[in-house]
Formats: structure tokens, C-alpha cells, sequence
């Protein structure tokens, strides 16, 4: 069963009140110095590189 408008309004109201409990989406790097905005802890400039392993080998072989 749907819900009628009359309930619907009323849970979107409710929801209007309610505090914003969540974290905002971009946040700045957490490098000093640095502003870029980023949606983790870091930008990617500020990455620690990460070594990919591809156990059964490359998914492509690049054509020579």
C-alpha cells in the first residue's frame, strides 16, 4: 500500500526538522597547507601510491 499525500507531506516535514546528523560530502585535504577538496581524508595528490598485484596476471594484454 502507498502512502497519501497528507502522510507523505508530513514525514518530509518531519524530516525538515530533524538535525543533519551526517558529515558533509567534500571536506578539505587534511595535508597542511593544502585546500584542495576531496571526499576522503586526502587529495589525490597527497595519496599514498598503492602497488596493484594482479595474481592470475593483467586482465589485458596490451596489443604490440
Amino acid at each position: 500500500m502507498g502512502r497519501s499525500n497528507v502522510q507523505m507531506t508530513r514525514a518530509k516535514r518531519e524530516r525538515a526538522s530533524q538535525p543533519e546528523s551526517l558529515a558533509p560530502m567534500l571536506s578539505s585535504c587534511v595535508t597542511p597547507g593544502c585546500s584542495t577538496l576531496t571526499m576522503g581524508g586526502t587529495c589525490v595528490e597527497h595519496d599514498v601510491p598503492l602497488s596493484i598485484v594482479f595474481p592470475r596476471g593483467r586482465p589485458h594484454v596490451p596489443v604490440a
